[in-house]
């Protein structure tokens, strides 16, 4: 199959299950097509498989037209590099194809907005943009200035120039605003100040929100009366978080600490921390705390900490049973239990029964059911 039949493939199969419904996007995607966008050489499938158009270039435009995110860039000076290779995290996407169209679509876009995309990764979300709206109506940021080189130099050939900076995210673009949608593809854990002073009157933000990266959700955010901004949850999504201003933290690594408490239990306790809608709730409930998985002997657990690894969670099989061993001045797991019981208390609410209150003095909460409801406030950025 030719590049134009594939993409032409994934739009129809879009269309048909309902993700892509706007016939103005509809006809964005068909003339943006995604292999413009993704480089022939030094990109990763979603799994670590390397993708080489020259070598193999049916895998290749099989991959890019696949309903999957390919990796552009890991952290590190070089492209990504090959399966075996030692790599740090990702650091850009290219998303799915039904994540952006999930994204565009929940913005509603409408001839006349202006909207500020932050994260300009590949180009292929600012390029689909600029094509709805026009060239002149949108504004992309980069924070790697090796990304936006590349992400021009694709746009370019898509017969595309909208206005595209190196800058911080966090900060948006006050010389382009007020702007009628904020749109990234990176997730955040708070909505940066910058972002709510230069969204317009009846403005709308969407993107994917998360305080645990395994447990992200998409939203759109909208900004009501006296500066309050509210927003709702719309299902899993997974992301690359915003790169966060700021000193990097401690690195989640267990160290061999001696426990203050050992529990044994004959009920996984893994299962609530990597099952979406727990997960989801336990992020939401229980304050600053980050999670990593844990290789024993005895097979696979986890390791939590909290923002600074002062307080932690051990969780590793034992026999026919699982160890939960804790320590420092919080109690975690404790924590966890409570919020479990609530949950449950709750009627095991999914991610969608949830949203995001942004206060005009700043404060931002989570909401069940209604924003003045019972809610659990957010912090800062772990």
């Amino acid at each position: 199959m030719t590049a134009r039949e594939r993409n032409s493939a994934l739009i129809e199969a879009m269309i048909a299950e309902g993700t892509l419904r706007d016939a103005a996007l509809v006809d964005a995607f068909r003339s943006v097509p995604r292999h413009l966008f993704i480089p022939e050489t030094g990109a990763l499938t979603a799994r670590g498989g390397t993708l080489n158009a020259e070598g193999n270039p049916d895998r290749w435009l099989a991959t890019v037209y696949a309903d999957h995110a390919i990796v552009t860039r890991v952290e590190g000076p070089e492209v990504p590099p090959p399966r075996d290779h030692h790599q740090g995290p990702a650091t850009s996407y290219s998303s799915a194809p039904t994540v952006l169209a999930r994204v565009l679509e929940l913005a509603e876009l409408a001839d006349g907005h202006r909207a500020l995309e932050v994260g300009t990764g590949t180009g292929w979300n600012t390029a689909l943009l600029a094509h709805r709206l026009g060239e002149g109506s949108v504004v992309s940021l980069e924070i790697d200035d090796r990304l936006l080189r590349v992400a021009r130099a694709a746009l370019r050939e898509a017969g595309l120039s909208p206005a595209t900076h190196l800058a911080d995210g966090h900060a948006g673009y006050p010389d382009g605003a007020p702007y009628d949608r904020i749109i990234s593809v990176c997730g955040v854990r708070r909505i940066p100040r910058a972002w709510q002073e230069q969204l317009g009157e009846g403005g709308r933000v969407v993107c994917p929100w998360g305080l645990l990266e395994s447990a992200g959700v998409l939203m759109h955010l909208e900004r009501g009366p006296r500066g309050t901004f509210v927003g709702r949850f719309h299902g899993g999504v997974g992301f690359v978080a915003l790169r966060t201003p700021g000193s990097a933290l401690p690195p989640m690594r267990d160290a061999g600490q001696q426990p203050d408490e050992y529990r044994l239990t004959q009920e996984d306790p893994v299962a609530p921390l990597v099952t979406f809608a727990p997960a989801f709730a336990l992020s939401v409930m229980v304050p600053d705390w980050r999670m990593r998985r844990r290789w024993i002997g005895t097979g696979s657990g986890l390791w939590l900490c909290d923002r600074r690894g002062s307080s932690w969670v051990r969780i590793y099989p034992y026999g026919t049973s699982w160890m939960i061993e804790q320590g420092g001045p919080r109690s975690i797991w404790d924590e966890f239990e409570d919020a479990l019981e609530l949950w449950s208390a709750l009627g095991a609410p999914p991610p969608e029964r949830f949203g995001l209150v942004v206060e005009p003095e700043g404060g931002q909460r989570v909401w069940l059911d209604d924003p003045t409801g019972r809610s659990w406030p957010v912090g800062s950025p772990i």
